[in-house]
């Protein structure tokens, strides 16, 4: 499905949008200051709450190297996103043109393709019940490994696929059913998993930048005051499911203790590589060849090899990060060493290339949402092999939804010619 000859009505008040950065280079940016910040200003002011000063009481020298790993990261990336602009303005001497993206056209074959995944999603959930992540952190459990789990997680990020497709479509009540599929996928929150609602904010963040309704100086302005809000209301989740007593838990150091733990926690791996230990754990060239093996290994169906997760390499290093999560910029010098940033630049590019692609199709344009607003999220705080994992999946959900649309159009009856449409 093309779209060419695009007109600026072909999502009820939208309009052709220059967009001051790439969507993707913006998110991308953001994912990291959402996870760097944190942990540079809990560096310097302290916080003395659930062993974090513990976890931070680390040399200059290994936060400068911290430091480094991701303006590294970010650099690459950012060359890597417009290089391809760069080389098109330099050898063709092109202007650059507004941006308008393909909306997608939703149809009776797509609203009964979601209410199936709505069932399969909310069964995933209810067959987790006796593993009792609802009642304890599902970390604590030891039940987040396993075909129930995983079915549960790939289910979930289906979801997140499913309320793309319905925000990013030319159907007038577009903002209503994301809000219903994407308050089904809150479920999550309910044993834990905070990474599929924050996704969620995202898809709606991205949704309003590429529509122009979210500019970069609204972020400022009212950036901080929304942030808050939904960290508030991380916060009181957090609280519903601990049962802890609400004495002192709404002083400053407890309200942003969600940011803090997923910041520091999720870095505990990164302050572990480049920290002082008696053997380093990265070579200078590292391992890529077990990267390419490790991302095989971790795609194949579970059915197929079952305890897949004992023969991946990255495994050696879990004792990087007991408290779960494993960050980007710490696999990256695992895998590839000091050439980690070869692969930012390669992430770059690959998001280049959706953003051109989804100016053609508009299920391009829906991988490509996924891309910035899901992908690159998992990738500062899960390291490679999951989110490399969740996009193969996605791009294959995307085959088999459009294959499920051709064949229901090819079964639907067919009227007679010279018979009108029913008005």
């Amino acid at each position: 499905m093309t779209c060419p000859n695009q007109t600026g009505s072909e999502v009820p008040g939208s309009s052709f949008v220059t967009l001051p950065l790439s969507p993707h280079v913006l998110f991308f940016l953001g994912y990291n200051a959402l996870y760097f910040f944190p942990l540079l200003l809990v560096f310097f002011l302290g916080y003395e709450q659930s062993g974090v000063e513990e976890i931070l009481a680390i040399s200059s020298a290994t936060m400068r190297g911290i430091c480094l790993a991701y303006l590294s990261g970010m650099a690459a990336f950012v060359v890597g996103a417009y290089s391809p602009t760069f080389f098109s303005w330099s050898i063709k001497g092109r202007t650059r043109p507004a941006r308008q993206s393909c909306w997608l056209q939703t149809g009776v074959a797509d609203k009964i393709a979601i209410m199936i995944l709505c069932i399969i999603f909310v069964a995933s959930k209810v067959s987790l019940v006796p593993l009792g992540v609802y009642k304890d952190y599902a970390f604590d459990t030891g039940s987040m490994i396993g075909g129930p789990w995983t079915f549960s997680m790939f289910c979930s990020e289906t979801m997140v696929l499913a309320g793309i497709v319905v925000l990013f479509s030319k159907a007038r009540n577009r903002l209503l059913n994301f809000s219903i599929v994407s308050a089904l996928n809150a479920i999550n929150l309910l044993h834990g998993t905070r990474i599929f609602f924050i996704s969620t904010v995202m898809v709606l963040g991205l949704y309003g930048y590429i529509r122009g309704r979210v500019t970069l100086k609204r972020m400022m302005l009212y950036g901080p005051v929304v942030f808050a809000l939904v960290l508030l209301l991380a916060y009181m989740v957090f609280l519903s499911r601990s049962h802890v007593s609400t004495t002192g838990a709404f002083s400053a150091p407890a309200v942003v203790s969600p940011v803090v733990y997923e910041s520091v926690f999720s870095q505990m791996s990164l302050i572990g590589v480049l920290g002082p230990t008696p053997t380093r754990v990265w070579d200078t060239l590292g391992h890529p060849l077990r990267f390419v093996l490790d991302v095989f290994l971790f795609t194949l169906p579970r059915p197929l090899l079952p305890d897949k997760e004992l023969l991946l390499y990255i495994r050696r290093f879990d004792y990087l990060s007991p408290l779960g999560a494993f960050n980007g910029y710490a696999e990256g010098l695992i895998y590839f060493g000091f050439l980690f940033p070869l692969f930012y630049f390669l992430m770059g590019l690959t998001g280049s290339y959706l953003y051109k692609k989804s100016q053609q199709s508009p299920w391009w344009f829906v991988l490509y949402i996924f891309f910035t607003a899901d992908f690159l999220l998992h990738i500062m705080r899960d390291g490679y092999l999951i989110p490399m994992k969740m996009l193969i999946n996605t791009a294959e959900c995307i085959l088999v939804w459009i294959l499920w649309r051709h064949l229901l159009n090819a079964c639907a009856p067919r009227r007679p010619l010279g018979i009108p449409k029913p008005s």
